[in-house]
């Protein structure tokens, strides 16, 4: 090969790789994001760039920022490091794309509050503060179809039960051969609670748990909760909640 022709190849080289990398976010944006992702005030390139705000699947962000991981690129996905706000709080987490779709979000925490997710989960009644951190979360098909993390919600509030926070919980994920399966317990309030959230992949949820009163319990909720039948010999009663996501 003669050093004209190595040179005009170089320089065609080096022209592709600048142009990949200066890609125009905005253009990325306008080409190829899903309709669940609405931005504006996007600036910087596809490897490196911020949004002044927008939506995601129906959550509130806003100072978005986000930065490529080259290294990804030899597992076949597209991933980047990525960090924004919340209407009341933050997330933070790696996003990566893999060839089918399919989006693994890995070292995540972030803070947020139960109602903010309404759009998206069954949540009618139910407020609290929210942090979560997961080690891994892969979404397929708008499904989580694997997740190893924590889930902390502190003063919730179930309408069904007392317009007054019943106390601070926790959820712990993990990820099974038939789907999700999630191990909550009351760590303090009102309530005793124990029980078991599973999620299949034909999108079927149910959580299923026993649940009593603290002496220290206003009388409302020991009324509403005898509404879920007779109590076992400690005094908790059965409770089960499903549905389809």
């Amino acid at each position: 090969m003669s050093n004209t022709r190595r040179l005009i190849l170089v320089g065609i080289a080096t022209l592709l790789i600048g142009l990949i990398v200066s890609f125009p976010a905005r253009v990325a944006y306008q080409w190829f994001a899903p309709n669940e992702l609405q931005l504006s005030g996007i600036d910087g390139s596809v490897w490196r760039g911020t949004a002044t705000q927008g939506s995601a699947g129906g959550i509130y962000i806003a100072d978005l920022r986000w930065s490529f991981r080259p290294l990804a690129l030899l597992s076949g996905k597209l991933e980047f490091v990525s960090s924004s706000k919340l209407a009341s709080g933050f997330f933070d987490a790696n996003v990566a794309v893999g060839v089918g779709g399919s989006v693994t979000l890995s070292d995540v925490a972030g803070a947020l509050t139960l109602d903010a997710l309404a759009t998206m989960l069954p949540l009618t009644g139910i407020d609290g503060d929210v942090s979560v951190q997961f080690e891994e979360l892969v979404i397929e098909n708008d499904l989580p179809v694997v997740a190893t993390g924590t889930v902390n919600i502190s003063n919730l509030v179930s309408l069904l039960l007392s317009p007054t926070p019943l106390g601070d919980y926790r959820a712990e994920f993990q990820t099974q051969d038939d789907g999700i399966l999630g191990s909550v317990e009351a760590i303090s309030g009102v309530l005793e609670l124990g029980g078991t959230i599973r999620l299949d992949r034909n999108r079927n949820y149910e959580f299923v748990g026993k649940v009593a009163a603290k002496p220290t319990a206003p009388d409302n909720i020991s009324r509403q909760l005898q509404l879920l039948g007779s109590p076992d010999a400690q005094g908790k009663r059965e409770f089960r909640i499903e549905g389809a996501l």
